[in-house]
């Protein structure tokens, strides 16, 4: 799932288990919200946040095996031997097996909502449960956004103070619809609920939420999700190829639009800084 140098899984112990007691590896290092051990140990936060958000896209969109309680102190950070960051995962006591239906429908409304399409999500939220005009509020639950930021495009527009604002002081007016859809999922999504709540925690405390690299991976995962299932159903050589094209084109468009964003916000910001430095002198 991931390499060897990014996740440590560690081992147990059975010299030193017993049928009450079970014994596993013991391991330095710090939780993943603790910005003083990051600091220390000279890590990169959005390093951090980008493989963090790898191995949970990897989990969710294709493994569909997922470690769903990834509160910080079941996230230890350790200094690899070359100064990149190891990520120790804790705790396995909870995982969530999303079937491959689900794991495909939700592949297909995440990227429904990156593509902002509208009938998309209110399809693939109808796969997953949800019927009717909730699809919308469906969609900012898996999300965290607001409906005006989906439309506007999340890739592009930030979340910001305001559109936090806006969530806060709209939540006890849906909170009868949240129950609502809560009642509707099955319990896969609501442990899938649950994860996506703690990892926003994490990158919130990391100040690493407004990267675009996220979003890129998770398009990616999507895109060899959903892929992936239509290979699986395909009956003939011909067709298989006609899918490997598609996906293959498919994730050489995502590169290519999410490179010209990072080149369009580097610009932006270097002429943002000039223009104050410019009014300085």
């Amino acid at each position: 799932m991931f390499t060897k140098s990014s996740l440590r899984i560690l081992k147990k112990r059975w010299d030193l288990t017993t049928s009450r007691v079970l014994t596993m590896d013991f391991v330095e290092g710090g939780q993943i919200n603790d910005l003083e051990y990051i600091n220390k140990n000279g890590l990169d936060r959005f390093e951090i946040a980008d493989k963090l958000g790898k191995l949970y896209s990897r989990m969710i969109f294709i493994y569909g095996f997922v470690h769903s309680d990834p509160h910080p102190g079941n996230i230890l950070l350790k200094k690899a031997e070359d100064g990149s960051c190891e990520i120790v995962l804790l705790d396995h006591g909870l995982y969530a097996t999303l079937s491959k239906d689900l794991r495909v429908e939700y592949s297909q409304l995440w990227l429904s909502i990156l593509n902002k399409d509208k009938q998309g999500m209110k399809t693939h939220s109808r796969n997953l449960g949800i019927e009717g005009d909730i699809y919308g509020l469906f969609a900012c639950m898996i999300s965290g956004r607001t409906w005006d930021s989906l439309m506007e495009g999340i890739t592009r527009k930030k979340p910001s103070l305001k559109e936090k604002k806006i969530m806060q002081d709209i939540l006890p007016t849906v909170l009868p619809k949240i129950n609502e859809i809560l009642e509707c999922v099955n319990r896969q999504m609501i442990l899938i609920f649950k994860t996506n709540d703690l990892m926003r925690g994490i990158e919130y405390t990391l100040n690493t939420s407004n990267r675009m690299a996220s979003f890129k991976v998770m398009s990616c995962c999507c895109i060899r999700s959903v892929y992936g299932d239509k290979m699986d159903k395909a009956r003939s050589i011909i067709d298989k190829l006609k899918i490997v094209a598609t996906q293959y084109w498919l994730l050489f468009k995502i590169n290519i639009y999410y490179a010209f964003l990072t080149i369009n916000e580097v610009y932006r910001n270097t002429v943002s800084r000039n223009l104050c430095l410019y009014t300085q002198n």
